[in-house]
Order: C-alpha cells, then sequence, then structure tokens
C-alpha cells in the first residue's frame, strides 16, 4: 500500500529545525565525536635534522648529483655515440641518412627534455606561491609532450629519407639517459 506521512520526521522542511532538547542532544553527541577523535589520532612529532641522520645516514640529506646539466650532457653524449656509430656504418661524417635519422632521434628527446627543464626552473624559482611548483612540473610536462610529437611530425614531413630504426633507437637510447644518470649519481 501506498502510504504517505504526512509529517515526516526527517523530512526536508523539519531537518535543522529541532527543539531545545533535540539540540543539547545534538550537542553532545558531537562533542563525544570530537573528544573520540582527538584521542583516536596520535601524531610522531617531526623529526629534527640530527635524528634525519642517525637514522638514515648522514649522506641521505645531501642534494642530488643529477643535475639537468648533466643529464642534458649526457643525453647529448648519448646521441652524438649513435650518431658517430651509425655514420660508421655508412658515408664518413655522417652523411649517411641512417646517421642523421640517429642524430634527429636524440634531438627528438633533448629538446623537450630542454624545454621542460627551461620550464621548471622560471616557475620554479616564483615558488612563493602554493602549489607553483606542482604548476610547473605539470605544464612543464605537457610542454614536453606537445614538442615531442611536433618533433616526430615535423622529422617524419621534413625529411623524406627517414631511417626508423636509427631514429627510434637513438630516441630511446637518449630517454633511458634518466636512468643512466641516476645510476651514475654517486
Amino acid at each position: 500500500m501506498n502510504y504517505i506521512d504526512p509529517k515526516p520526521v526527517d523530512s526536508v522542511k523539519s531537518a535543522g529545525f529541532m527543539s531545545g532538547d533535540g539540540q543539547k542532544a545534538q550537542s553532545v553527541r558531537n562533542a563525544n565525536w570530537d573528544s573520540d577523535l582527538e584521542d583516536s589520532e596520535d601524531f610522531p612529532p617531526p623529526l629534527s635534522k640530527a635524528e634525519l641522520e642517525t637514522l638514515l645516514g648522514s649522506n641521505a640529506l645531501r642534494p642530488s648529483k643529477i643535475t639537468v646539466k648533466r643529464l642534458l650532457f649526457l643525453q647529448g653524449l648519448v646521441t652524438l655515440l649513435s650518431w658517430a656509430v651509425w655514420s660508421a656504418k655508412g658515408k664518413p661524417f655522417g652523411l649517411d641518412s641512417a646517421a642523421i635519422s640517429a642524430l634527429l632521434g636524440g634531438l627528438a628527446a633533448i629538446v623537450p627534455a630542454t624545454l621542460f627543464a627551461m620550464r621548471a626552473k622560471v616557475l620554479g624559482s616564483r615558488a612563493n606561491v602554493m602549489g607553483a611548483s606542482v604548476f610547473a612540473l605539470v605544464t612543464g610536462e605537457l610542454i614536453k609532450i606537445i614538442a615531442t610529437v611536433a618533433m616526430f611530425v615535423l622529422i617524419i614531413v621534413l625529411y623524406p629519407k627517414l631511417d626508423w630504426l636509427p631514429l627510434l633507437l637513438t630516441y630511446v637510447l637518449a630517454l633511458k639517459c634518466y636512468w643512466l644518470a641516476w645510476i651514475l649519481r654517486k
């Protein structure tokens, strides 16, 4: 049977309009709830620098030796090494299409990484605003993705004698320099 209560207790109109006793009971329940939360969450105090050094070791708090310049240098070095290997296979002095494709593949990794680093440096210097560094990373990564796609489109359109194997192999090797820089950080 379809029965509609003309005065429901928990209706929209009656919500928030309690008698004095109902409001007191509600405030007592809220006070109990608040005191339960205060007792249940015990956060440990933050560690001092000396405590962190004893816990993690003195080397843990030193700045990283992985710098953007070192990473870009490593990517350039891997690109030139790949270019030299593909150049030795073909015509001398890198005039072979495989060597040029290898060079273009390395540039397709280096140029977007440089744009990302410049964007992060510009916005990272304005770190007074909360969340500016996160914004710099997200927008920098977006610029890096767009630049990578644009580089590949330009390479495909403007260089008709493209060799895919040297291009992609050098691109992947230049991207793996992030791992290589992390391994060689000491």
